[in-house]
């Protein structure tokens, strides 16, 4: 990738470790951010800036302008919305008009981000009801993915990448839930946790996902999917890690199922009435599902290794370690 590489999303979780990683092997590198000085100090002055929206049509054309290889990152990737139309706009709208303007354009290479949760699951959570439904954010995001299917079939490069449960030093934000509820847990501040029957999840640390992403630019084939992800394990099991590594114990109680339910139902009427929702029916119904998961074809065809979660969540520890001491 030495001709100027495009990377939405550079203000998150991932995008700035893509940003440095580019730069570090010479790439010329383009943002399109909405709040410039959310980017990092240390890149602002190193990349091309354009200010704008994901979501204004206009800002994306003056992005992809020159550009070969797209790096699609930005997304609304939050629990709950007060805008119903945000995750559409964001995750739907936005790649409709990125994709018809990088079809214009002739951009050479197309990589978008994608989620673990579009796949299907391993095992399917044990509940019935309205929770089965998919959230907004698995519906758009799903609807984005279909969108970079269709214009790979008509013959532009695309590559799609699916993150699993991503962790590691950033925004303790909805984007990093993990690290966040580890913080938490060190702190004594999580009380509970769910009731899950074990069921496995994947954890990746974020630097892992950004090699990958780039990886999939340089190495990806033409219209594949590959996960990005790390190592399964349950929540209880990745806690008990976190114990051994900081030596911290903090009781918890397991909260069963369907009081989780309740307390989500009540989270998004909070949400209603203009309060934060940290979880929803939905999410807790992802969370309930096993979703174990290989990465074989990211490693035979990228050469992605991810860390093992044990050396993530030393990293991460003390990461968090030293910010508190801030």
């Amino acid at each position: 990738m030495t001709k100027l590489t495009l990377v939405t999303g550079a203000t998150g979780l991932i995008g700035p470790l893509v940003v440095h990683r580019l730069l570090a092997e010479g790439t010329s590198v383009r943002v399109l951010v909405r709040q410039p000085d959310r980017l990092p100090a240390d890149l602002r002055k190193r990349v091309d800036m354009v200010v704008g929206d994901i979501r204004d049509p206009g800002a994306i054309a003056r992005a992809l302008q020159g550009t070969s290889t797209v790096l699609h990152l930005a997304a609304c990737a939050r629990a709950w919305s007060s805008d119903p139309m945000e995750f559409t706009d964001v995750n739907v709208r936005a790649v409709r008009v990125l994709l018809r303007e990088a079809a214009r354009r002739r951009v050479e290479r197309m990589v978008h981000v994608s989620t673990v949760v579009t796949l299907p699951p391993y095992r399917p959570a044990p509940i019935n009801g309205p929770s089965q439904a998919p959230t907004p954010y698995e519906v758009t995001k799903l609807a984005g993915e279909q969108l970079v299917d269709q214009y790979g079939a008509e013959g532009h490069h695309a590559v799609i990448v699916h993150p699993t449960r991503v962790y590691g030093p950033g925004p303790l934000n909805d984007a990093n839930a993990v690290t966040k509820a580890i913080a938490l847990y060190l702190k004594g501040r999580l009380l509970v946790r769910l009731a899950d029957r074990d069921a496995l999840g994947n954890y990746v640390h974020a630097s892992d996902v950004a090699h990958g992403i780039v990886l999939a630019a340089r190495h990806g084939k033409h219209r594949a999917h590959y996960i990005l992800g790390g190592e399964n394990a349950s929540f209880r099991n990745l806690l008990h890690l976190v114990t051994e590594i900081s030596g911290i114990h903090r009781p918890m109680v397991a909260l069963p199922p369907a009081v989780a339910l309740a307390v989500a139902r009540g989270a998004e009427l909070w949400g209603r009435l203009g309060g934060r929702v940290p979880i929803t029916p939905g999410w807790v119904r992802i969370l309930l599902e096993d979703r174990r998961v290989s990465c074989d074809s990211a490693r035979a065809d990228l050469g992605y290794v991810p860390r093992s979660l044990r050396a993530g969540l030393e990293e991460t520890i003390d990461w968090l370690t030293i910010e508190h001491q801030k």
